[in-house]
């Protein structure tokens, strides 16, 4: 007696539907579950029926007559319950013909029990299929665990934790990538490079943290002249660098990248104004010029804009 009821409390939290179209055979199978510890959470009769009880009742189990009266008989029903939920099922069924076994382990149930069957059977069977189900389940989890994990390390490793632009390593990866479907779908991209000026100015008058938040204000302007697509990236200490496609003139980049510059320093209320030197390098298609060439020719551009600046000024 003891035996039985640990038993029964082992079972208590698996629930079930029984779908059977045999009203005294479903009475009997929803006893002998009630008295193995089971709970019946329903029991359906044709296969449609079955579908849309899963859906709405959300059992732990379902045990399924494979030959149901009906529109659509056990093993249709089941190919629909897993493709609308995770639910597990069982087959049971008169039939073991290979035409019929076929068709069922299409269906993927983690049971198959042919009537007649003894109770002990129908005991083993769903435990089974439930330690099974319960370890496909873990294991889907731990591997998305694991798959969140991996692309979190990733991000981190290719993002600028000041800026979440990417760093100098992310740019490199996904520029190389873009210049190779550049030159294979012929697209026009260019190369952008831009130094942040005066960033030493602002952290000897006013701080690191206010050179810090220079360094963010830039990227958000960068950020909002180029497109989604556009890859953006923090080269290293006040350079940025950006790869785009470019539909027209380079220059109109440029000179949105300075109404942007401009808008934001007559409206913020920083203690510094925010310029960027720019320098570009056209990527020519039918070349075979490496991204590191054309991060050295749009450098020496935009070293020349910053000496021609400073002249002026």
């Amino acid at each position: 007696m003891e035996e039985s009821s640990h038993r029964a409390g082992q079972h208590a939290a698996t629930s079930i539907l029984l779908v059977e179209d045999e009203g005294l055979v479903a009475q009997d199978l929803a006893e002998a579950l009630t008295r193995f510890g089971y709970r019946v959470r329903g029991i359906a009769g044709e296969g449609s029926q079955a579908v849309q009880m899963a859906q709405t009742l959300e059992p732990e189990l379902v045990l399924m007559d494979v030959g149901l009266r009906g529109e659509i008989d056990g093993i249709q029903a089941a190919r629909l319950i897993r493709e609308r939920t995770s639910i597990p099922v069982i087959f049971l069924t008169g039939h073991s013909d290979p035409v019929t076994l076929q068709r069922a382990v299409a269906a993927g149930p983690l049971g198959y029990i042919v009537k007649p069957f003894r109770d002990h059977e129908l005991r083993c069977a769903i435990e089974v299929a439930m330690h099974k189900h319960r370890a496909d389940v873990a294991l889907r989890e731990r591997e998305a665990a694991l798959r969140r994990n991996a692309e979190l390390l990733e991000n981190l490793s290719l993002v600028d934790d000041l800026t979440q632009l990417k760093n100098r390593r992310g740019f490199l990866e996904l520029a190389k990538q873009a210049l190779k479907v550049a030159r294979r779908e012929q697209h026009p991209l260019a190369l952008f490079f831009m130094d942040l000026n005066g960033l030493k100015q602002i952290n000897d008058s006013l701080g690191h943290l206010a050179g810090d938040q220079a360094l963010v204000d830039a990227a958000e302007i960068i950020r909002g002249t180029f497109r989604d697509s556009d890859i953006l990236g923090r080269w290293g200490g006040d350079e940025f660098v950006a790869l785009a496609h470019v539909a027209g003139d380079v220059e109109a980049l440029q000179r949105r990248l300075r109404e942007r510059m401009e808008m934001f320093n007559a409206t913020s209320q920083r203690m510094y104004r925010i310029e960027l030197s720019v320098g570009s390098a056209l990527v020519d298609p039918k070349a075979e010029e490496t991204i590191e060439s054309l991060l050295c020719r749009a450098d020496a551009e935009m070293y020349r804009v910053k000496r021609a600046h400073r002249n002026a000024s």
